[in-house]
C-alpha cells in the first residue's frame, strides 16, 4: 500500500530467489481509515503487507517519537506480518552512503547539504551525521510553515521536542505542503536553497515543485520512473539513488524489498537486523550514481564564454610564443630590441581555459584568453588612446567568438581611466577584476599572518599593526577598509596627502575604534608593522627598504610587476614576502594557455570575469580606480558559492610550504631578540 500515493492500482508478478511473487499495489492517498480497513481485509490472506510513505520513527538521544496513527497501522494485522521498509532503511542507507563516500571521497569534499526533513528522513540524517556532515534542515518550514531552516541534528532534536505535543495530535492526512516554488519562498530560506546537494525521500519529493533543484545534485532513497522523468524535466544535474537494484531493469522501494525478504522467512518468522545484513551481503546491494540529466549530453545548455586580456609582465615573457622558440637561448641580449619591436604587433588570441564549472549550479564556462604584446613599461609610455584602440579591437574579437564579458589583466586596467573608456566603446561588458584581486590579497595576507604566528589575536582582532602602501589606489583603499575591522592599528601610505585624509575619514566611519595613521612614506613605520600590503604602480621602482622591515612581518606584494624584488626578499630570511591575487577556479579545468603561473593557478582578476559568467552577471562589475567596498563583499560571497578559492601562497620562487613558514618564523624569533623599532 502506497500511503502517500494517489493514482491507479496495479497487480503484477516477479521472480525473486527462484520464487514467484504476486505483488498487488494499492494507492491510499493519505487515508488512514481506508489503509486500516485494507490491512484488515488482507490480514491472513497474503504473505506480507508492505506500507510505503508512512512517517518514520524519529530517534532522540533519550527516546523515540512515533506518530500514534503510524503505530496503530503497524499493529493492525493479527496474522500477516506488516513491514514499512524502515528497518531496511535504517541499516542500509547509512552503509550505502558511507560506501559511496569511501569509493568517491572527492565527490563529498567541500559540498554543502540541505535535507528537506530530518524527521521524515531520519535514516539519511543518521548517515550524514556519521559522515561528519551538518546539513541545513527545512523541517520548520515543511512541518509548520515557519520560514527558517535548522543547522544540524541537535537543533532538530530540540525543535521536535518542542513541537511534538502538537504534531502527535494531528491526523495523518494529505495536508498541502508549503510551496517550494522559487518565487514564493521566503528570503530566509535562501541559504537552504543555495546548497549544492539536496536529500529527500521519494514520497515527499513527489509532492512539491522541483524548479529550485535545477543544476543541483539530489540524494534519494528510491528513484521511480515517474520521479526520474520529473527531475529530468527540472534539469536536476545528478541523482544518487540509494535504491538497491535486485531485479534486472527494475528497482523496488524499501518497503517492497523488506516484504520480499520477510516472505522468504520460514514460518513467517519476523525479520531482524542480522537477517537483513545477510540479505544485503547475499544480494551485493549498493547505491548508484546517475547522471539523470540526459541534458548533460542530449540537452546540455550552451557553455557560456568569457574573455580576458593579458600581456607580458617583462620582456622575457615575449619569448614564450612558439614563434620565438629559436631565439630563447639569446633572449638576454635580444630582450630590449624584442620589447620595442613587439609594440608594433597587434593583440592576438592566446588560448583557452576549458571545463570551469560552478560548484553551486554546475554551470560550465569557457575562457577565451587574448594578449597584447606590450610590457608594462611600453604600455605606460604609449598614448592611452592607442592602448584603448588595441583593447577595444580585442573586445570586438571576443564578442565575435561568443564571449559575453571580458576582463582586463595587469597594466591593461591601469592605463588611462582604468577601463571606463574601454567599457564605453566595447560591444560587451568590461571588468577590471580588481574586486576579486582585493579579496585574494586579504585571503592570502590573513593566511600568511596566521601561519607566521607572530601577532597576538583576541577574538577576531589582531593586536598588531597593518600597513597598506598605495592605500589610495583601488585595491589599497578597499584592503584598508576591510583590514581596519580586524586590526588594532592600520597605517595608510600614499604620495598624495589630501587623498589620505579623505580615506582616513571613511575608515573611521567603518571602524571608529581602529587607530588610523597616515603617511606619505612607509619608512618611519615599516619597523613596527606586522603586515605590509603593497599595491602600487611603481613599475619596478623601489618603494620599501627591506632592511627596515620588522622581523616576522608578512609583506603581501599585490603589484605587477612586483614591488619587492627577489634580491631584496633574499636579504631578509626573517621576513615573509608573498605574492597575492592568484586563485584556483572550480571544476576539472584544462588550461590551454600559458599565463606564466604554476599549475592550475590563475590571476584573481581573470577569476572575477569567470565568476561573473558563472553567476550570469554579464555586467561591468569593477571599473575605474575606485573599488566599491560592497562589491568586494559581493564578489567574496560569489567566490565562496561557486568555488573559487585561494591557491597555495606563492612567493618569488613559487609555492611557499609550511616548512618555509616555520623556518622564517624561527629566523624572526632570533632577530627580534636584538630588534629595536
Amino acid at each position: 500500500m502506497g500511503f502517500a500515493l494517489e493514482g491507479s492500482d496495479d497487480d503484477y508478478e516477479v521472480e525473486f530467489e527462484c520464487e514467484e511473487f504476486r505483488l498487488s499495489h494499492f494507492s491510499m492517498n493519505f487515508d488512514v481509515e481506508a489503509t486500516k480497513e485494507m490491512i484488515k481485509r488482507f490480514d491472513g490472506r497474503c504473505d506480507v503487507i508492505a506500507i510505503t510513505g508512512l512517517p518514520s520513527t524519529y530517534n532522540l538521544k533519550d527516546g523515540e517519537l512515533t506518530h500514534p496513527q503510524v503505530r496503530m497501522l503497524r499493529n493492525t494485522a493479527r496474522v500477516t506480518p506488516v513491514v514499512d521498509g524502515v528497518m531496511l532503511k535504517r541499516i542500509y542507507l547509512p552503509w550505502a552512503l558511507r560506501k559511496f563516500f569511501l569509493d568517491n571521497p572527492s565527490w563529498f569534499q567541500d559540498k554543502r547539504y540541505s535535507v528537506y526533513s530530518g524527521v521524515l528522513d531520519s535514516s539519511f540524517m543518521a548517515a550524514l551525521n556519521d559522515l561528519g556532515l551538518k546539513p541545513l534542515l527545512a523541517d520548520p518550514y515543511l512541518l509548520g510553515k515557519m520560514p527558517f531552516a535548522l543547522n544540524g541534528k541537535d537543533k532538530l532534536d530540540l525543535f521536535m521536542q518542542m513541537l511534538w505535543p502538537i504534531l502527535k495530535r494531528l491526523n495523518l492526512k494529505n495536508a498541502k505542503l508549503p510551496d517550494f516554488k522559487l518565487k514564493k519562498l521566503p528570503k530566509t530560506l535562501d541559504d537552504f536553497l543555495s546548497q549544492e546537494v539536496f536529500v529527500c525521500n521519494e514520497s515527499l519529493l513527489m509532492q512539491f515543485d522541483h524548479e529550485h533543484l535545477k543544476h543541483k545534485t539530489l540524494i534519494v532513497d528510491y528513484l521511480s520512473p515517474k520521479l526520474e522523468a520529473m527531475l529530468e524535466k527540472a534539469n536536476v544535474k545528478q541523482v544518487i539513488s540509494c535504491t538497491p537494484k535486485v531485479f534486472e531493469g527494475k528497482h523496488f522501494n524499501f518497503a517492497v524489498l523488506e516484504a520480499l525478504f520477510q516472505a522468504m522467512e520460514p514460518e513467517a518468522e519476523p525479520l531482524d537486523e542480522n537477517k537483513i545484513l545477510v540479505w544485503i551481503d547475499r544480494l551485493k546491494l549498493e547505491p548508484t550514481l546517475q547522471n539523470i540529466v540526459k541534458n548533460s549530453a542530449d540537452k546540455q545548455e550552451e557553455i557560456e564564454k568569457y574573455a580576458f586580456i593579458i600581456h607580458p609582465l617583462h620582456a622575457g615573457q615575449l619569448f614564450m610564443h612558439p614563434a620565438a622558440k629559436p631565439f630563447r637561448s639569446f633572449k638576454t641580449k635580444l630582450a630590449p630590441m624584442v620589447e620595442q619591436v613587439a609594440t608594433l604587433v597587434p593583440g592576438m588570441f592566446w588560448g583557452t581555459i576549458d571545463g570551469v564549472k560552478s560548484e553551486k549550479t554546475g554551470k560550465e564556462v569557457k575562457g577565451l584568453i587574448y594578449t597584447l604584446t606590450e610590457t608594462p613599461a611600453m604600455l605606460m609610455k604609449k598614448d592611452p588612446e592607442d592602448v584603448y584602440r588595441r583593447l577595444v579591437r580585442l573586445c570586438r574579437s571576443a564578442k565575435e567568438a561568443g564571449a559575453k564579458i571580458i576582463g582586463l589583466g595587469a597594466y591593461t586596467k591601469i592605463v588611462g581611466d582604468a577601463g571606463v573608456t574601454v567599457n564605453r566603446r566595447s560591444p560587451i561588458p568590461v571588468t577590471t577584476g580588481n574586486s576579486l584581486s582585493a579579496c585574494a590579497t586579504l585571503w592570502a595576507a590573513k593566511l600568511a599572518v596566521d601561519k607566521m604566528k607572530m601577532v597576538e589575536k583576541v577574538g577576531e582582532l589582531y593586536q598588531g599593526v597593518a600597513m597598506v602602501i598605495g592605500a589610495t589606489g583601488s585595491i589599497g583603499a578597499v584592503s584598508a577598509k576591510v583590514l581596519c575591522q580586524s586590526w588594532k592599528e592600520i597605517i595608510l601610505v600614499a604620495p598624495r596627502a589630501h587623498k589620505l585624509l579623505e580615506l582616513k575619514e571613511e575608515i573611521l566611519i567603518i571602524a571608529p575604534n581602529c587607530k588610523v595613521t597616515i603617511a606619505t612614506s612607509p619608512e618611519i613605520h615599516s619597523g613596527r608593522s606586522h603586515l605590509i600590503i603593497t599595491t602600487t604602480s611603481a613599475r619596478g621602482q623601489k618603494i620599501l627598504e627591506i632592511e627596515n622591515v620588522r622581523p616576522g612581518a608578512v609583506i603581501c606584494d599585490v603589484s605587477r610587476p612586483l614591488d619587492i624584488s627577489e634580491e631584496d626578499a633574499l636579504k631578509r630570511p626573517d621576513v615573509m614576502v608573498i605574492e597575492s591575487g592568484e586563485v584556483e577556479l572550480p571544476g576539472d579545468y584544462k588550461m590551454k594557455v600559458d599565463l606564466g603561473l604554476q599549475g592550475r593557478i590563475v590571476y584573481a582578476c581573470l577569476a572575477e570575469t569567470a565568476l561573473l559568467a558563472m553567476d550570469n552577471r554579464f555586467e561591468s562589475f569593477t571599473l575605474s580606480r575606485n573599488i566599491s567596498y560592497q562589491k568586494v563583499l559581493d564578489i567574496d560571497r560569489m567566490a565562496r558559492e561557486h568555488g573559487v578559492r585561494l591557491s597555495h601562497i606563492t612567493g618569488h620562487s613559487g609555492i611557499i610550504t609550511d616548512q618555509e613558514f616555520e623556518l622564517c618564523r624561527a629566523h624572526a624569533v632570533e632577530v627580534l631578540k636584538n630588534w629595536k623599532e
